[in-house]
């Protein structure tokens, strides 16, 4: 049976070593409270992953000096798919890059997850399964399934332009989409980009090997960076465009899909109502959740208490 495996990132930014290493090399300390900390996401994530992506051979949590308690789950899901990846593994050729607090430049460096698969799926922690997948939704006739829509790179809009310019300047956080927009130029589409969702993202090892093998360079720049800058691009978003540039992809539609933005706006009975919606639709699969862990203690409640409901229902 083929191999394919699942890698998700994170850290628990409020573990006090890790606040204290980021203390060291972080000068606005009000990013901390704002961009590393975490609602324990992690537990549904895995749990989501196990009991609705059956076929997953291993799942990779690749972290920093820490390992996530699962206690939350482990009697809902076996948990013994589960492999915790340090920094140290995928930077050991690059050591004088850490530490590092930068997804852009950890994303960059998954495909050397020692035995990882050469077919797997990318996931943050805010990212879940909520009914039975099948391996032919990520990975088809050895093809990438990939969710998400064209639109116009950054450099075919003025405004989204003179904008990346300035935040470059200023050394603003830049934007998701900026970083896929970039990811597209490299891999040599300069008038559209395939944007991605919120949602796991099908990558192929090998493709990227090979990129890297061939641009040495691009990689040691990549990684340099402790923190998010604009100069990076997105590493997922460059390996989908290398394989649309090889016709190694299916374009899948995003009704599959649900995001829900701004978690911390939301009260108890809203959140409520949206999952509600969401049980309503059978073809919704993949559920995305934004900043839960600024939400209220009750409509955090709330969505544990329905993910957890999942969890313990039966598979078709």
């Amino acid at each position: 049976m083929e191999k394919i495996d699942a890698v998700i990132t994170w850290v628990d930014g409020s573990e006090p070593n890790y606040r204290l290493k980021l203390e060291k090399n972080l000068k606005n300390k009000e990013i901390i409270n704002k961009q590393y900390i975490q609602a324990n996401e992690i537990h549904f994530c895995v749990a989501s992953i196990i009991k609705f992506a059956p076929f997953v051979r291993k799942i990779f949590i690749v972290t920093d000096n820490q390992k996530p308690n699962l206690n939350e789950v482990k009697h809902l899901v076996s948990l013994n798919k589960v492999e915790i990846i340090d920094h140290k593994e995928i930077f050991r050729d690059n050591m004088d890059s850490l530490p590092t607090f930068n997804i852009r430049s950890i994303d960059a460096l998954l495909f050397k997850i020692k035995n990882l698969s050469n077919k797997f799926i990318y996931f943050n922690d805010d990212m879940f399964l909520i009914k039975e997948t099948y391996k032919e939704e990520w990975f088809k006739d050895n093809k990438a399934v990939l969710t998400g829509s064209w639109t116009r790179t950054y450099n075919k809009q003025i405004i989204k332009t003179i904008s990346h310019k300035i935040k470059n300047l200023l050394n603003i956080r830049p934007s998701f989409n900026a970083a896929q927009s970039k990811a597209a130029n490299i891999a040599g589409f300069h008038n559209k980009y395939f944007k991605s969702y919120h949602c796991g993202r099908p990558q192929i090892k090998s493709v990227i090997e090979d990129f890297y093998d061939k641009n040495p360079q691009r990689l040691t720049n990549q990684i340099r960076h402790k923190f998010r800058h604009g100069r990076q691009y997105m590493p997922y978003s460059l390996c989908w465009h290398l394989l649309i540039k090889e016709n190694l992809y299916i374009e899948s539609s995003s009704n599959k899909l649900v995001e829900i933005n701004k978690s911390r706006n939301l009260s108890a009975k809203k959140l409520e109502k949206i999952l509600r919606g969401i049980d309503s639709k059978a073809e919704v699969k993949f559920l995305n959740i934004q900043d839960l862990y600024m939400a209220k203690p009750e409509t955090q409640k709330v969505f544990q208490k329905w993910f957890i409901k999942k969890l313990s229902s039966r598979t078709k």
